[in-house]
């Protein structure tokens, strides 16, 4: 991790040796956000949830995926936390074809576009 000190910021970079691709840098990203969450978290300072929208997978190879989706259940787990992610179902396939249990943890929330359609009983 790179810290520089700004005049009025501190620019802080987290680095894997080998993060010349998308997926590596975003999984970069998700340790950060699920190591900064849990110091929050255990300090009173920060919600007992983490969220990541489906961009963060995207140019995530299956293996970082499933290993990501572990990780973030087996942290939260012991941590008491809540991780919730907005996933494709393809990706999910994926993670689930590589051993990732997501049983436990889907909500079946269908969005469509549809006259009909609408998300927890609201038209927006």
């Amino acid at each position: 991790m790179a810290i520089q000190a700004g005049r009025e910021s501190l620019t802080i970079t987290p680095r894997i040796d080998s993060d010349n691709s998308r997926g590596i840098g975003n999984m970069v990203i998700f340790c950060f956000d699920l190591t900064l969450a849990v110091l929050a978290h255990r300090h009173g300072r920060g919600p007992d949830f983490l969220i990541h929208d489906s961009h963060l997978y995207d140019g995530v190879d299956d293996r970082q995926l499933r290993a990501a989706l572990q990780l973030a259940a087996d942290v939260t787990r012991e941590e008491n936390m809540q991780y919730i992610a907005t996933l494709n179902t393809d990706d999910l396939a994926k993670a689930t074809r590589l051993g990732f249990d997501a049983e436990p943890y889907t909500l079946e929330t269908v969005l469509t576009d549809s006259p009909t359609g609408g998300l927890f009983g609201f038209r927006y």
